[in-house]
């Protein structure tokens, strides 16, 4: 699957020296200074959105619906089929609207597309052999035109077979980590090679690698390190994750699911990542909870409290009604909106100001 309301505070106006070099360079320097230097203060929050384009009634619906505002809006885009490739297909206008609503952008890039409703993965082959050449150029030309910071999730939750990137899903297996790097790589290399400097790059695994080594002994591939492409491909490391509760039964799912709070969820994934790259901020894209098994507000503050202990640079709530309510308004009341208010500080606050001095 797929707010903040403090005041400028002047301990932090250097940020503002920033100015000058407006990119995805500035908005990584303040993402990793904010939570190196303001380890225990509050962080970034936003939500990850179903659907496309993004409009500013979506935004204001949201907005109304939860009584929070985003500092980071997450949404999902599809590449094309080789077919369309030519095609315009940058998301400029959504884009152009959750920055004008004061939040950071994130697309989820997903290398598959839709025929007859179904998900076609497009093979790592043609991407790594320049079938998609021309439709990313087409896509870093617009991203230096539009000139302000976002960030990309190339190809997230690679290690859960449900996605099987770059490959048909029977296809899913030991190779899968190996082509996953050689995909990221030469993504992120294309856009570089056309000097494109305002996309910060997400490497995003899911919490839960599926297969697993504790029910699966062949499994022992399918670990998140095993697919980090390096350093210098990834500007932020992510992790989603989901309290699913007592939703799912095994004689209908095929698993049984229990109620987990945010760092049984989260621990053994954000542990992983600390050892791979320890100085990368590390930003929580997708979370939420159910209601069946357990207390929702309750949930919401221990994710909060452990967000804040863990030094996170950010939490992306799913706001969908999707499969389950994941809604974080579901269960009709907001007791949650004076805990995120209060753990929670505006980073575009600062951005926003390096881009009306920069742009104007």
């Amino acid at each position: 699957m797929r707010v903040l309301y403090h005041t400028f505070c002047p301990e932090c106006s250097f940020f503002f020296t920033l100015r000058s070099i407006f990119c995805a360079a500035s908005l990584f320097a303040f993402i990793f200074i904010y939570t190196v230097l303001y380890a225990g203060e509050p962080f970034f929050w936003g939500f990850a959105l179903d659907g496309y384009p993004i409009t500013d009634n979506k935004l204001k619906e949201v907005e109304s619906e939860t009584g929070l505002s985003s500092d980071i809006v997450v949404f999902f885009l599809q590449w094309p089929s080789y077919e369309d490739v030519n095609k315009n297909h940058f998301p400029r206008k959504s884009l152009k609207t959750i920055w004008d609503a004061g939040a950071v952008p994130c697309i989820t890039w997903e290398p598959m597309y839709y025929k007859d409703k179904s998900e076609i993965a497009i093979p790592y082959r043609e991407i790594l052999n320049g079938n998609y050449d021309s439709y990313m150029l087409a896509f870093a030309e617009d991203a230096k035109s539009w000139g302000k910071p976002f960030m990309i999730r190339f190809a997230h939750e690679m290690n859960i077979e449900r996605y099987h990137w770059g490959m048909n899903k029977q296809d899913y297996g030991p190779e899968s980590p190996d082509i996953y790097k050689q995909m990221f790589k030469y993504v992120v290399s294309f856009f570089k090679k056309n000097s494109v400097n305002n996309i910060l790059w997400v490497f995003c695994p899911n919490a839960e690698s599926v297969p697993d080594v504790l029910y699966d002994k062949n499994a022992g591939w399918n670990q998140i390190e095993n697919y980090y492409p390096g350093d210098a491909y990834v500007d932020i490391l992510g992790i989603d994750g989901y309290n699913w509760g007592t939703t799912k039964k095994k004689a209908m799912h095929g698993w049984d699911s229990q109620w987990k709070d945010f760092k049984e969820i989260f621990k053994a994934a954000h542990k992983k990542l600390l050892s791979i790259s320890s100085r990368k901020p590390i930003i929580i894209f997708e979370t939420a909870s159910v209601n069946k098994g357990g207390n929702k507000t309750m949930w919401i503050k221990d994710t909060l409290d452990t967000a804040a202990v863990w030094n996170l640079g950010g939490i992306v709530w799913f706001q969908s009604n999707k499969e389950f309510d994941w809604r974080i308004n579901s269960e009709g009341e907001y007791a949650y909106k004076g805990l995120v208010r209060q753990s929670t500080s505006q980073a575009q606050y600062w951005i926003d100001g390096i881009a009306k001095k920069a742009f104007k």
